[in-house]
């Protein structure tokens, strides 16, 4: 009896390591775009004078700004235009005008990644943008194209 359960283990232990596929795959196509596509959110984040309940830290907040952003390919620049909204605290106002608390956020290519150079601003985390900011986008590939990606005016 050991010997049949024995067996037949083996024999479901090498039906699972073969496979049925025989060669002759077609290879999935590299994306070669190297490209900024799109600005996703422009947002501003601070620490508020409120706190938390459960941890008794004050609790950060964002603000969705509003913008317009152009974006040309060919010169691999991004230029965004802010504009505060209705319902931004009148208190942050100061500290705004630094451009030290804006949040960027773009979208690329497909299958594209993107890398801060010169100590540029990581995008998704608060940083300087009162000057433009430098970025490496690398299609899958491995096409890199230099991008620049500046806040041209903030509106209060």
């Amino acid at each position: 009896m050991k010997r049949i359960i024995y067996s037949l283990f083996l024999t479901i232990v090498m039906v699972s390591f073969s496979s049925c596929l025989t060669g002759g795959l077609e290879d999935l196509p590299e994306y070669e775009e190297a490209d900024i596509t799109s600005v996703s959110a422009v947002t501003y984040r601070y620490i508020s004078d409120e706190v938390s309940p459960a941890s008794g830290q004050n609790i950060v907040k964002n603000v969705n700004m509003t913008y317009t952003s152009e974006i040309d390919p060919v010169a691999a620049t991004v230029k965004i235009s802010v504009t505060t909204p209705a319902n931004f605290p009148e208190d942050e106002l100061a500290n705004l005008s630094t451009k030290s608390n804006l949040v960027v956020a773009v979208s690329l290519s497909t299958a594209a990644r993107l890398f801060p150079k010169d100590g540029s601003v990581e995008l998704g985390k608060p940083g300087d943008w009162s000057k433009p900011n430098n970025y490496v986008v690398e299609a899958a590939n491995g096409t890199k194209k230099n991008w620049t990606i500046e806040i041209v005016s903030l509106k209060k």
